[in-house]
């Protein structure tokens, strides 16, 4: 079969075309695809499925395996014949190149082409996807009237059954992507020969790598970058990095000394060169002489849906379904855990969640979070959203302190922190043996991607596992708050 275009790889093409030839060649040296990453598609997939409420009415010309392309594109053809008045998925394929447009809908002696989007905004690059959707329909005869992009509206908020015509903002782009057609066909016909060529071709890595998307050959291509580089460097902008690479410069110790780095940029090259530990003794003594007892360590997890699903809630607002609280109700005390997780049941998790902390954390002592301000904005965010318990979520966040500060300002810095002050790099930093290493959810995103996924979930099993994995990772986040602070007590 020879090699051919879709928008997908057009866009990879406009990215980068070593990553076009390798995605037909040896797409087995691709990495794998994260949970992460398959929750996105998910995701776009739910949003693309509800757009066509916008249109209804309309037949489904399908691709929903690849066997069925040709099939799909047949279809469509029909379709058109027969004016049909909305189709959608339609399939297009003119001389080696080929597009699926999620919505057409019948305008008269013409048509008007709709590509849906699961983000908030128009980018410059699905700006990109519709030139080249644009190209390839009236290359096949289609007579556009125009091109528009379907988005989340993410000021829409919910209130009762879900209003489709609310959620989605039209956007038109006909006169962006018309000044784009001479530019489609030259780098069609250009991508064309790169995927026909027998030879790789010769691209270094550079800031295309990770613009506009991740490219996912980064492991095939980075092979000669070491794990821990100049990219790792806290803070310092792309174009610095990108300057050191160009002057042969990867690892600290090749760095110049009169190379411009900021004070705590060089303090993380001379603590990895050196192996040095800095602590500002005054600074750390200061919190821990600052802290009230009890002591509540808690922290949060939300869950970002595309589409809300609760009244008061809008397009990705974060919603909280998770807490893990440790109280120590004295210096030297015994360690008391509680924690909440929200039913899997559809329902709005928020009320319950706020309900128990308020009885959970007490009413004197300091709150103590890792990034302060994720934890204070999605209380204020239910106070906003719930002002009966305005009151009380006041009260809790004046008591909050964060022990982030420290790592962040560098009051505290190990070379095994790496230059970050993510609670995943100062744990094991300070408190060897302890690591986020090895379990099942490891880390924020795949917590909520793990939630997300128990409302469809219909295996008992499964469910039990995935609650247990999500208290235990939950459970290490405020744990590792209290190890980290013992650490903290003991700089004298």
């Amino acid at each position: 079969m020879p090699p051919t275009l879709s928008k997908s790889t057009f866009l990879r093409g406009m990215q980068c075309t070593k990553s076009l030839y390798l995605n037909w060649h040896k797409p087995e040296l691709k990495d794998p695809v994260s949970p992460m990453q398959q929750a996105v598609f998910t995701q776009g997939h739910v949003v693309g499925k509800l757009a066509q409420q916008l249109f209804p009415g309309g037949v489904d010309a399908g691709i929903h395996v690849p066997d069925h392309y040709l099939k799909s594109i047949e279809m469509t053809a029909e379709l058109i014949r027969n004016d049909t008045a909305v189709i959608y998925e339609a399939g297009f394929s003119v001389e080696g190149l080929h597009c699926f447009l999620d919505i057409l809908v019948k305008d008269g002696d013409r048509w008007k082409a709709y590509e849906v989007k699961s983000s908030a905004q128009v980018k410059p690059v699905n700006i990109l996807d519709a030139a080249f959707q644009y190209y390839v329909m009236t290359r096949c005869g289609l007579n556009l009237s125009e091109i528009s992009l379907v988005v989340l509206n993410n000021s829409y908020e919910r209130i009762g059954d879900l209003d489709i015509t609310q959620l989605f903002r039209i956007e038109p782009l006909t006169d962006q992507v018309l000044r784009l057609q001479d530019k489609v066909q030259q780098k069609t016909g250009e991508f064309l020969l790169t995927l026909n060529s027998d030879e790789e071709p010769v691209t270094d890595i550079g800031p295309h790598c990770t613009d506009p998307y991740n490219c996912d050959f980064r492991g095939y291509c980075w092979k000669h970058i070491p794990d821990y580089s100049i990219f790792n460097i806290s803070q310092l902008g792309a174009d610095k990095k990108w300057d050191l690479y160009q002057k042969g410069i990867l690892t600290f110790d090749d760095i110049p000394p009169n190379f411009k780095l900021n004070d705590r940029q060089w303090q993380q090259v001379i603590s990895e060169i050196k192996g040095d530990l800095h602590i500002n003794k005054t600074a750390v003594q200061k919190f821990v002489s600052s802290l009230r007892y009890p002591l509540y360590f808690v922290d949060f997890e939300s869950f970002q849906p595309s589409v809300p699903l609760f009244d008061h809630s809008r397009p990705y607002q974060q919603i909280v379904f998770q807490y893990s609280l440790h109280i120590l109700e004295e210096d030297g005390g015994t360690l008391d855990h509680k924690s909440f997780l929200a039913k899997n049941d559809g329902s709005d998790p928020r009320i319950p969640f706020i309900r128990q902390l308020i009885s959970d954390i007490g009413e004197n002592g300091d709150i103590i979070v890792f990034n302060r301000s994720f934890e204070a904005s999605r209380l204020n965010e239910i106070a906003a959203t719930f002002p009966d318990f305005k009151f009380q979520v006041s009260i809790i966040t004046s008591r909050i302190k964060d022990l982030m500060e420290i790592f962040q300002k560098r009051e505290y810095y190990a070379p095994e922190m790496k230059g970050s002050y993510s609670i995943k790099q100062v744990l094991p930093a300070l408190v060897p043996g302890f690591s986020y290493e090895n379990m099942a959810i490891g880390d924020g995103g795949s917590a909520s991607h793990a939630f997300m996924s128990l409302v469809s979930e219909t295996d008992w099993a499964k469910i039990r596992m995935t609650r247990e994995n999500l208290l235990e990772y939950c459970k290490l986040d405020t744990l590792a708050m209290v190890e980290i602070l013992k650490v903290l007590q003991k700089v004298k």
